[in-house]
């Protein structure tokens, strides 16, 4: 396996924090650790620099891809900032910097995504933007099924976006007819896709029962109980002989 190296230029030292830019992916500042950051640096002076490259947009501006927080710890303290400036440092391989030193959650990544100008993702973040409902959930509905490791590689692909629209227009029919707003939650949309993924769902029928017994579609724990509640509103005062099951028993 050949391993790329992102060349070192060399050290600085300044005061001008307005040289320095977070490219359009990176995640917002944590108040938090910044004022941990100034905490140390109170104690025991700037012991770390910056790692920066050359940005490809704004002339004249470095693009921070490790140590967005110290800037600003600097720039409150009124202190110099030490930045070593790299070339040939990818996207990708700013992401992976910043995900290992802190956790990401998965709306950085939809982020970067849109960045970088991958398709599935910006028609996701317009649905994200627009429906609010949870981003794990969006992926599930839109890409046909649990796919954290390939949205975090940005290899995730929106497979079955007429699903997704489905499940949309359901979610949000249940939703403003009987005024049920857990249908919002992530392990409901979960366990309602199970039940259309059986191919016997029937929206309407779902419908007319819920408009006998909305009552009994209750929040449940997880996907699994959600599919079951489903399931028993669905065949509600039924008889045995026009009782369908979403999961097998």
């Amino acid at each position: 396996m050949k391993i790329s190296i992102s060349k070192y230029v060399w050290t600085g030292e300044t005061h001008k924090y307005s040289m320095f830019i977070s490219p359009a992916h990176q995640r917002d500042i944590n108040n938090n650790s910044v004022k941990s950051i100034m905490e140390s640096m109170r104690e025991h002076g700037i012991i770390s620099a910056v790692s920066v490259r050359k940005s490809r947009t704004h002339p004249g501006k470095y693009e921070t891809f490790d140590g967005q927080h110290t800037i600003t710890a600097c720039k409150r303290l009124k202190l110099p900032v030490v930045y070593n400036e790299f070339r040939d440092v990818s996207n990708k391989a700013m992401i992976s910097l910043n995900g290992k030193s802190k956790k990401w959650a998965m709306g950085d990544y939809l982020k970067f995504g849109v960045t970088d100008g991958i398709e599935d993702y910006i028609m996701l973040n317009k649905i994200y933007n627009a429906e609010k409902l949870p981003l794990t959930a969006l992926i599930m509905m839109y890409g046909g099924g649990y796919a954290n490791t390939p949205f975090k590689e940005l290899k995730w692909r929106a497979l079955t976006v007429k699903r997704g629209h489905l499940i949309l227009e359901y979610i949000k029919d249940i939703e403003t007819t009987f005024n049920i707003k857990h249908v919002r939650f992530a392990r409901f949309i979960w366990g309602f896709g199970r039940a259309i993924d059986s191919r016997k769902y029937d929206h309407n029928r779902m419908m007319y029962q819920l408009n006998k017994c909305s009552n009994l579609l209750t929040k449940q724990a997880n996907p699994e109980d959600y599919t079951a509640n489903i399931q028993m509103v669905y065949n509600f005062g039924l008889s045995e002989k026009n009782k369908v099951q979403f999961t097998q028993k």
